[in-house]
C-alpha cells in the first residue's frame, strides 16, 4: 500500500515537472496583463531565462513517465505519450515565439513605399523615432485609391484595433496575444495608390512579425472578387 502511494506521488511530481514551463508562462503573462510586473520580468526574466530550464526539466519528466508506462499499463502509456507531445509542442511554441527569437535582422519599421513612407499622426508619432523605413519582400503598394471605411475594415480583419482617422489616413494598433507587444499601422490613401506602414513600438527582435503584419494588411486591402 505504501509503495502504491509513493508511486502516485512520484507520478504527480513528474506531471508537475511537465506542466511547470507552461504554467510559468501563464503566470508571466497574467502578471503582465494585470500590471504586477513589466515586460522585463514577464518576458526577459521568466519566459526567456527561466522557461528553457523548465522545458528541459519537463522533457526529462516526460521521458520518465514514458519509461514508467511499461509498468503502469494503458493509462500510463497515454499519460507518457501526452507528456512527450506536450513538451514537443511547448518547445516548438517557445522557439517560434516572436518575443523569444533573437533575429536582429528583422526590420521593425516597414512600408510599401520606402522612398516616401506614410507618416503617423501626432498621437502615434511619439512612439516611433526617426528610423530608416524598410521594405518587406514581395509586398507592394495597392495600385488603387481605397475608401477610408474599407481601409479601416481591412485593419480590423488583420487584427488591428482601428483608431480615429482622417479621410485619407487610417490608423490602427495591434497588440500581441502573449506579451502585449504593440505594432502601429497607418494607411495613406491617394488617387491611384494606397500605401501602408507598420512599425513596432519597441526595439526588441520580433522574428519578422512586423513584415507579417504588413503582409496581412496588404492582403486584406486587395479587391474582393
Amino acid at each position: 500500500m505504501a509503495r502504491r502511494g509513493t508511486g502516485g506521488w512520484t507520478t504527480l511530481a513528474l506531471i508537475a515537472g511537465v506542466l511547470s514551463a507552461p504554467l510559468l508562462v501563464f503566470v508571466a503573462v497574467f502578471g503582465l496583463r494585470f500590471g504586477w510586473w513589466g515586460l522585463e520580468v514577464a518576458l526577459d526574466l521568466l519566459s526567456i531565462t527561466v522557461v528553457p530550464w523548465l522545458l528541459g526539466l519537463g522533457a526529462i519528466c516526460a521521458l520518465i513517465l514514458l519509461w514508467r508506462a511499461r509498468r503502469t499499463g494503458a493509462v500510463g502509456w497515454l499519460l507518457g505519450l501526452a507528456a512527450v507531445a506536450m513538451m514537443a509542442m511547448g518547445s516548438w511554441l517557445y522557439l517560434a515565439s516572436p518575443g523569444v527569437r533573437g533575429d536582429n535582422s528583422s526590420p521593425l519599421d516597414v512600408a510599401t513605399d520606402t522612398l516616401e513612407p506614410p507618416g503617423f499622426s501626432p498621437s502615434l508619432r511619439r512612439y516611433h523615432g526617426t528610423v530608416d523605413v524598410e521594405a518587406c519582400e514581395g509586398v507592394v503598394s495597392i495600385p488603387t485609391q481605397v475608401r477610408a471605411e474599407d481601409a479601416s475594415e481591412a485593419l480590423r480583419r488583420a487584427g488591428f484595433t482601428p483608431l480615429p482617422s482622417a479621410l485619407f489616413q487610417v490608423e490602427g494598433t495591434h497588440e500581441g496575444m502573449w506579451f502585449l507587444l504593440r505594432h502601429d499601422a497607418t494607411i495613406r490613401i491617394r488617387p491611384g495608390q494606397t500605401d501602408i506602414r507598420v512599425a513596432a513600438r519597441n526595439t526588441r527582435p520580433n522574428g519578422g512579425e512586423t513584415c507579417r503584419l504588413l503582409q496581412r494588411v496588404v492582403a486584406e486591402l486587395q479587391p474582393r472578387r
